[in-house]
């Protein structure tokens, strides 16, 4: 993975729940991203060739200070980490900001700061993050007013099967060979049962909650939906406008927090 050198380039490096994560930003616009599978240690071999002006190092996951020390041997910049807790840009009604997870932060920031096109559509957005667990986090012109966790699919699956005695685990590669399968009602197998019922419940969950927050705004506003997160696109949200999907929002988000608390250091 790399990106040519002109230009202003930073690095968002995102430890999640699961995974690690990569987005190249050159001049503020996001060139490349990857990932690494889960549980598989971040290295140098991993990073982008080329020096670099600037590193984000953030996540609701945990990393030691030899990740940092190596971020800082490629990067001429400052290497800024942001950690669970820590103190963040996001304009919010939480009663305690600092609890808030930093993947949420930056989803709901990259909304506040109006990163994302198409934005001026609703006033009213509810982001839909996708992994682990499902959060939802609703902007109000501009402004984040709260939202929810739920079980993500893997969570519910695997409650399934060590609640039960008969019912079987499915393995990640199953949901993507099942693919095919979105689009019907009613499972023909124990596996597509499980997948089935785990998905169309996290789909429900997000139309019930988009149509209480419709009915909430009123008439003359509509909510729209940001959908992201590696397991979004298994969901079925049928009449659910307007939407759109972006995988990189959460990394868009963190650069946005990035670009603020440079210009914060600068004043």
């Amino acid at each position: 993975m790399g990106v040519r050198s002109s230009g202003n380039v930073v690095w968002i490096v995102e430890k999640g729940n699961s995974r690690w994560k990569i987005g190249v930003f050159l001049d503020g616009k996001i060139v490349d991203a990857t990932h690494l599978n889960p549980g598989e240690e971040l290295c140098l071999e991993h990073l982008p060739q080329g020096q670099i002006d600037g590193v984000l190092l953030a996540g609701s996951g945990e990393w030691n200070t030899e990740i940092a020390d190596m971020l800082r041997t490629r990067s001429k910049g400052d290497v800024t980490e942001m950690k669970h807790g820590d103190p963040h840009p996001l304009e919010t009604d939480v009663e305690n900001p600092g609890s808030l997870g930093t993947d949420r932060v930056a989803n709901a920031f990259a909304v506040q700061s109006g990163v994302i096109q198409g934005l001026e559509q609703c006033k009213v957005w509810m982001i839909v993050d996708v992994g682990t667990c499902v959060t939802t986090d609703v902007v109000r012109d501009g402004r984040h007013l709260g939202g929810s966790i739920s079980p993500g699919l893997s969570m519910r699956i695997n409650a399934m099967r060590e609640g039960t005695a008969a019912l079987p685990g499915v393995e990640k590669e199953a949901w993507v060979r099942l693919k095919p399968f979105k689009g019907e009602t009613i499972g023909k197998t124990t596996q597509q049962a499980l997948i089935k019922g785990a998905a169309d419940g996290i789909s429900a969950e997000i139309i019930g909650r988009w149509q209480i927050l419709n009915e909430q705004v009123g008439d003359e506003q509509v909510v729209g939906v940001i959908l992201t997160g590696g397991d979004s696109t298994l969901l079925e949200l049928g009449r659910v406008m307007p939407r759109f999907a972006d995988s990189n929002l959460t990394l868009k988000g963190y650069y946005a927090i990035f670009s603020h608390l440079q210009l914060s250091s600068k004043i």
